[in-house]
């Protein structure tokens, strides 16, 4: 992930979790003691001027950052006719499906069958709630998605563990 100062004289931190922006930024693992040393002192030194930045405000920033990533890839791939939902997403390629993402309300039925390998192999991905989940894609509720590409599943699995790992800075 790369952090950089926002434009406009003020000394506030820009989120990139892609890592695509232009400029000056500060390469930071994704990991709460990382992002607490360089709040700590790491981005005055990096960027050569006093910045004060909140470690538990920007952990949450850069969770949000990473949730809107995941949405951006699962339009994407929806655009591009890499997903499928409901029973297609437990078809009979579910074996090759490189992730699927099911809804934390989901209910355990949606994981039997094929999907119990996925399970052991550990790419299933829990996040949102089917009704979450359904408006993303504009449907009533969507209880389970699978990613048929693997870079897109690839890049989904790497914001996922940023927005969990940094989400939690400052919980007690």
């Amino acid at each position: 992930m790369v952090l950089g100062l926002s434009e406009g004289g003020k000394h506030d931190v820009a989120v990139d979790v892609a890592g695509r922006s232009f400029g000056r930024g500060a390469h930071v693992h994704a990991l709460a003691a990382c992002l607490i040393k360089a709040c700590a002192g790491g981005f005055s030194k990096a960027f050569r001027r006093q910045v004060v930045v909140d470690a538990a405000r920007l952990g949450r920033d850069v969770s949000a950052a990473a949730d809107r990533r995941v949405e951006g890839l699962l339009l994407g791939a929806r655009r591009a006719g890499l997903l499928a939902f409901g029973e297609d997403a437990k078809g009979p390629d579910a074996d090759g499906t490189p992730l699927f993402i099911v809804a934390c309300d989901a209910g355990s039925s949606v994981l039997g069958g094929r999907l119990r390998q996925a399970v052991a192999d550990g790419r299933v991905l829990v996040w949102r709630t089917e009704e979450a989940l359904g408006t993303l894609f504009s449907r009533e509720l969507v209880a389970i998605v699978a990613i048929r590409h693997g870079s897109v599943a690839r890049e989904i699995r790497r914001a996922r563990s940023m927005s969990e790992s940094l989400g939690l800075i400052g919980s007690p």
